[in-house]
Parts: C-alpha cells; sequence; structure tokens
C-alpha cells in the first residue's frame, strides 16, 4: 500500500484543489464518452478536460448555463490507468480528507463497498472556512472501481457527484445537510458508471 501511495500521491493531489481551480477554453474528450451524461433526470454537458498525467484523466460536466466558477452542481469522471485495486485509490483519498479534517470544521465522509461488485462509494463535505465563517461547502458523492476499456487498458474509473452551496445560501443547506446527502447518494448510487475509452 505504502508503495502504490507515493507513486499516486502526485497525481491525486490535484483533486484537492477542489476550489480556486481555472478553466481552460480547449475541452478534449480523452475519456470519449458521450459528450452529455444525465444523473437524476438532470442533464450535464461536458465543460472541461485535463491530462494531469500521462497516466490520468479528468473530465468535468454541468447543466445548461451553469457557471463553473461557482456551479451548484457537476458531474465528473476520472480515470486512472493503474493495475492496483480500487481500495487503494480510495485509501488515498480517505488520507487526504483525514488531512483535511484537522484544518475544516466542517469536512467529514463516510465510505461504504459494495460486495457483489467490489465497487466503493465515498461522500464527504468540505468548506473553506473554520465552521463558523464559511462562504463555501461542498457535498461530494464519488463511485470507484476497477475498470478495463476496450483497448484493453487497465485502471481505476471515479464517477462522481458534486453540489455547492454559497453565501446565503450556506446556512440553510447545512441545515438540510441529511436530506442533501441522501439525494447526492442515491443520485451517484443509482446511475451507471459511463462507458470510457482512453484515446
Amino acid at each position: 500500500m505504502k508503495k502504490v501511495m507515493v507513486y499516486l500521491l502526485p497525481a491525486l493531489l490535484i483533486i484537492t484543489a477542489s476550489f480556486n481551480r481555472t478553466k481552460k477554453d480547449e475541452v478534449v474528450n480523452y475519456l470519449n464518452t458521450s459528450e452529455t451524461l444525465t444523473v437524476n433526470g438532470q442533464e450535464y454537458k461536458l465543460s472541461w478536460s485535463s491530462r494531469p498525467g500521462t497516466n490520468y484523466y479528468k473530465q468535468e460536466y454541468l447543466p445548461a448555463g451553469e457557471n463553473p466558477d461557482r456551479y451548484k452542481s457537476m458531474l465528473m469522471v476520472e480515470y486512472l490507468l493503474i493495475d492496483t485495486p480500487a481500495k487503494n485509490i480510495v485509501g488515498v483519498k480517505i488520507n487526504e480528507l483525514r488531512e483535511r479534517k484537522k484544518k475544516d470544521a466542517v469536512a467529514n465522509f463516510m465510505v461504504q463497498k459494495k460486495s457483489e461488485t467490489g465497487e466503493y462509494l465515498l461522500d464527504f463535505i468540505l468548506s473553506d472556512g473554520d465552521g463558523r465563517n464559511m462562504s463555501t461547502v461542498e457535498l461530494n458523492a464519488y463511485r470507484y472501481k476497477n475498470y478495463t476499456d476496450k483497448a484493453g487498458h487497465k485502471g481505476v474509473l471515479l464517477f462522481g457527484l458534486s453540489k455547492r452551496a454559497y453565501d446565503d445560501d450556506v446556512t440553510p443547506f447545512m441545515r438540510n445537510l441529511k436530506n442533501e446527502r441522501m439525494n447526492i447518494i442515491n443520485a451517484v448510487a443509482k446511475s451507471d458508471f459511463p462507458r470510457v475509452e482512453v484515446k
């Protein structure tokens, strides 16, 4: 596990940059997904992509009219080409969240495993404050599984949904957190993983 973590950390640290990211104009469909994905009746269009490493692909999808810098709902698909159990990638993310909890009073997480498929579902909440002064809160649900595309590329596939609240909407969002959490978990759990194929 230690060797896997050392290898993955440079790439996975990019995942921690949830806040204050710039968006590039060019969008490349590296994973050859559909340009539009639908979750819980909401359509999301491919809006941003990145290849931060030779073996790592990230794509984000937003509803029509959504501001990428202040989105309220966003889908993401990530594919890390590595021959390792999905639980190792989940473990790295959990360690990251444990570290974040030391400085983010709101940060928390829960992980579930689906034994029959080997999938994992990790839900977590983050903020940009100390628990008293917050201008942004972010609730996420990530599904992970081992995946091999048609070309034989083996890796770990992530399919996630992120919800945010800002400023005056933070307090009502937190008051309704239990329902918000169950809604986002159910939306991701009931959705099919998109088919991906590395170009």
